[in-house]
């Protein structure tokens, strides 16, 4: 039943329609319970390999890393003999290890699928059915991975100190090595007495998490990496990109982790690249060269001016543009609300990108 749900439409036009089909071959129960396992496995495919043979809830697989980040994780701590997972729910992040796991969560049903999954990835993982906010119950193993909640039952928990059990909780542990999963948002001020080094972590250009490391894998400031490439830039030291009198030939957004670990120079020194900020508090650079990298995205730039309404639908009108892709930073307008205001007509394509230069609304157009 599960294969033939896994290829079945499970969109929510088709739900209700196929309960009422299980219903007729199987208990209300068991034909619900298959329809959300078969949904939650369609759902898991963009970050489990072996999907299809695993078992999940809802929530945690929100919260469990993808393969790839979690390959990431277990990298870290391949050179200690074993390792907790501790909150490891469906044992998401505990299949990409190569040394010994014990897994604690206080969820037995989350236990016994993080035991299910863990076989079906081959892993040597044992289980303890346990509360983190209680001592822990083992003091022999030397390095652990934290991924506390970040959700309870109504809405997304974003103070560390709403995490379930809240992240104090480190404080009490005694880890040769400690990494702790926290949310790509995290408010640096609230972390910053832990004294851990910080690791903004992106897959596919996305921004998905924080990585805290302390003990032996600590370091000073913060870190980015882009995955699936696995490069990381560390801080150097560089003083900010200068700023320019006026955008240069093209445009570059750097990856997410680049712009929350603020290592923006490091980066172009990495990639040799000239390039300037267009104003103190955008994000955005600019130069002369077009790049192709898995640490930014490049525009090429058409023309740009001042940003006024008028103008800017003359100039889009006069180009026979029609559709619009639109950018922001540092612009209050919405992408929905310019398309709506411009009501353009034409059959060619152009990148409207709404920024600042020097405290300045401009517009940057790239045509094509």
């Amino acid at each position: 039943m599960l294969a033939e749900l896994m290829q079945a439409d499970l969109s929510a036009a088709h739900i209700l329609p196929l309960l009422t089909q299980l219903r007729k071959s199987y208990p209300p129960e068991i034909a619900a319970a298959a329809l959300e396992t078969a949904r939650l496995r369609q759902k898991a495919t963009a970050k489990f390999s072996r999907a299809a043979d695993m078992f999940f809830t809802s929530e945690a697989l929100q919260q469990a890393s993808h393969e790839i980040i979690a390959r990431h994780h277990a990298q870290k701590l391949a050179c200690f003999d074993r390792v907790a997972d501790l909150g490891c729910g469906i044992g998401g992040d505990m299949l990409a290890q190569t040394t010994h796991v014990t897994g604690i969560d206080l969820d037995s049903t989350r236990l016994h699928m993080a035991r299910h999954n863990a076989n079906v990835y081959g892993v040597k993982a044992d289980f303890v059915q346990a509360d983190l906010a209680q001592p822990l119950p083992f003091n022999n193993i030397p390095a652990a991975f934290f991924d506390p909640a970040r959700r309870d039952e109504r809405k997304r928990l974003f103070s560390v100190r709403d995490y379930r059990p809240p992240l104090d909780i480190i404080q009490t542990w005694c880890f040769d090595a400690l990494l702790v999963k926290v949310s790509p948002g995290v408010q640096i001020a609230e972390i910053a007495y832990l004294g851990a080094g910080i690791e903004f972590i992106s897959h596919d250009g996305e921004l998905k998490e924080a990585l805290l490391h302390f003990g032996q894998l600590q370091f000073s400031g913060r870190q980015a990496t882009i995955l699936p490439e696995g490069e990381t830039l560390v801080p150097l030291g560089y003083e900010p990109p200068s700023l320019t009198d006026a955008p240069r030939r093209y445009l570059y957004e750097p990856d997410p982790a680049v712009i929350r670990a603020g290592l923006f120079s490091e980066m172009l020194a990495h990639l040799s690249l000239n390039a300037y900020r267009l104003d103190e508090d955008i994000a955005y650079l600019t130069g002369d060269e077009w790049i192709e990298s898995g640490w930014l995205r490049a525009w090429r730039i058409d023309d740009w001016m001042p940003f006024h309404l008028k103008e800017l639908r003359k100039v889009l009108r006069g180009k026979n543009i029609g559709q619009i892709t639109v950018k922001k930073r540092g612009s209050p307008i919405s992408p929905e609300q310019l398309q709506h205001l411009l009501h353009l007509k034409g059959n060619q394509h152009a990148t409207v990108i709404l920024t600042q230069l020097h405290g300045q609304p401009i517009v940057l157009l790239s045509y094509g």
